[in-house]
């Protein structure tokens, strides 16, 4: 379909015109190429999606009844629309050039190939690791790597050692993938808190972020040491542990692309998630580029646009729900503010007598607690931000890091997230039996471990 395969590529130029240069033609150039975008894909959007979508249109209806000037609101709502799309669809083009690395695929099964006591911290920092390039796309790698090596031949015939293989590795792998929204400056979770908190940067955001991510990672890993199945160690065949060049070969080239992303912010004076949509997809033509020069496939450059080309039909056609549920609910946080009577607000949360370490502590329940009724962090998380982020109850970064702990434990108590959808289909298991019977231990020590450490943070700060 010509029209679908020129819109979305139509509004990241529009966007990246308008972010960089300031021209207004690109924002306008963006806006119409999206909302094209989004009519031709509405017959294929998920329920949730339509959801969203629907919701943000009843509130752009309510802003123009309500406010006397509301054209520059709905206006500010779709270039956010703009900007997160522009977002999705450069990580995107990366996830191209990365599922189609053979170094990738040597460095998943580096991972996988772990023996017993190293298999958590390897598989979950190595989630975590590809997690900053593919984003969701590691679950979808990993988890077939798992599938495909966990045979009942490689348990030695024991289909109990094959059962807790399965369960250790995929909840490692969740876990992992879990540490994003904590470490990843190229990661969705980071584009909300920063575009909703402008007052914020990663610089400000890293030195509180990375330790609470260390802390989760430790306790998982010390609670997969301690309900480790002894009984079978006897049972478990000798494993020969694999070179891990793959795997420090893939660490340099993902530092490479993050620090090509700093890089840019710096050089052009821009803010991070807007040197985002500048530095990924240069660095997946890069990579495409060096991928075809070393097989012999082509002349480099040349064939890794056409094959990037090819491939991003693909991608920007699968992008449509991430699109529609991020973008509107971006959408949603710049309608609603304006609507919302702010001295009352303020009013009524100085009436709860929440304020700083507890006013964040508040924030992250509020935000897993919706996430089991099914709303998307995303949604929830933005509009906090927006409402939140101004400092006037809370240190904006002890604010930010409890949404960003919100968003990693909703990935792994919700049976209603992307994350748990995308594994319990991998593995053929009740999104249920992953999130409450397998995490449910660590998700009752991690809440308030968390709420204790945002308690001491909360003196600091």
């Amino acid at each position: 379909m010509p029209l679908l395969n020129a819109t979305l590529p139509l509004c990241m130029l529009g966007t990246l015109l308008f972010l960089v240069f300031d021209l207004e033609t690109g924002a306008w150039l963006a806006r119409v190429a999206l909302l094209i975008y989004l009519l031709v894909q509405w017959p294929r959007q998920a329920r949730m999606a339509k959801g969203i979508l629907l919701v943000t249109l009843l509130l752009a209806g309510v802003v123009v009844w309500r406010l006397p000037e509301p054209v520059s609101v709905l206006l500010q709502a779709l270039d956010r629309l703009c900007f997160f799309a522009t977002f999705v669809s450069s990580l995107g083009l990366l996830r191209v050039s990365a599922m189609r690395s053979r170094l990738v695929r040597e460095a998943g099964n580096t991972l996988i190939r772990q023996k017993p006591a190293l298999r958590y911290p390897t598989l979950s920092l190595g989630t975590a690791l590809f997690g900053l390039i593919i984003n969701i796309g590691v679950l979808n790698l990993f988890g077939a790597m798992v599938q495909r090596s966990n045979t009942l031949k490689a348990a030695g015939g024991h289909s109990d050692i094959q059962l807790a293989r399965e369960q250790r590795m995929m909840l490692s792998i969740l876990r992992g993938f879990a540490l994003a929204p904590l470490v990843s400056p190229l990661g969705v979770t980071m584009a909300v808190i920063l575009a909703n908190m402008p007052s914020l940067t990663w610089a400000t955001l890293a030195p509180v972020a990375l330790p609470t991510a260390a802390l989760f990672f430790l306790l998982g890993w010390w609670l997969d040491w301690r309900l480790r199945p002894q009984h079978l160690a006897s049972k478990v065949p000798a494993t020969r542990a694999p070179s891990l060049r793959p795997l420090w070969h893939f660490s340099l080239l993902a530092l490479a692309i993050t620090l090509s992303v700093f890089a840019v912010a710096g050089l052009g004076e821009l803010r991070l998630p807007v040197a985002v949509l500048v530095a990924c997809p240069a660095a997946a033509i890069i990579w495409m580029a060096c991928q075809r020069r070393r097989l012999g496939g082509g002349t480099g450059l040349p064939r890794a646009l056409t094959l990037l080309g090819r491939h991003s039909r693909l991608i920007f056609g699968a992008s449509r729900g991430e699109i529609a549920v991020l973008g509107g609910s971006a959408c949603l946080g710049v309608l609603l503010t304006p609507l919302i009577d702010v001295d009352a607000l303020h009013a009524l949360l100085i009436a709860t007598h929440l304020h700083g370490a507890a006013m964040a502590i508040a924030a992250m329940l509020l935000v897993v607690a919706l996430a089991q009724l099914g709303l998307n962090p995303i949604v929830s998380v933005t509009l906090l931000a927006t409402l939140l982020g101004d400092g006037s109850l809370a240190d904006p970064r002890l604010l930010a890091v409890g949404m960003m702990c919100a968003w990693s434990l909703s990935m792994i108590s919700s049976p209603f997230t992307a994350s748990m959808l995308v594994l319990s289909q991998l593995i053929r298991r009740s999104p249920y039996q992953i999130a409450w019977r397998w995490n449910g231990v660590f998700f009752v020590l991690v809440v308030p471990m968390l709420a204790l450490w945002i308690g001491m943070l909360g003196r600091w700060l």
